[in-house]
């Protein structure tokens, strides 16, 4: 068994299109990662948060399809979601909107 620490990452900001966090945590064997991801949606959000797990062998070549994909209701308070990632050597994850737009129109 391993500990983790609380690792808040902030770069991701203003997303219109797939953006992934800069921590890329390695898990050892029958280890898992305990993730939470909490979004600071707009005053009044139109899309949800579109969040995607990527493994990878070698933490260079990371998978095209997504082992899981949640999906952060806008309309959910607090906007906050958890999940557990095992199973794999190296893995990141990866934000996006559920539109194409994020302003009433």
């Amino acid at each position: 068994m391993a500990w983790g620490a609380k690792t808040t990452a902030t770069q991701l900001t203003a997303i219109t299109t797939e953006q992934f966090f800069d921590q890329a945590p390695t898990l050892n064997p029958r280890e898992s990662a305990h993730c939470q991801i909490q979004v600071d949606f707009p005053a009044t959000p139109t899309d949800d948060a579109v969040i995607s797990v990527y493994g990878s062998l070698d933490g260079t070549a990371w998978s095209a399809t997504p082992l899981m994909v949640l999906v952060l209701d806008k309309d959910v308070d607090p906007n906050s979601i958890d999940f557990l990632v095992t199973g794999v050597y190296q893995f990141r994850v990866g934000m996006k909107r559920s539109g194409a737009t994020d302003r009433r129109t």
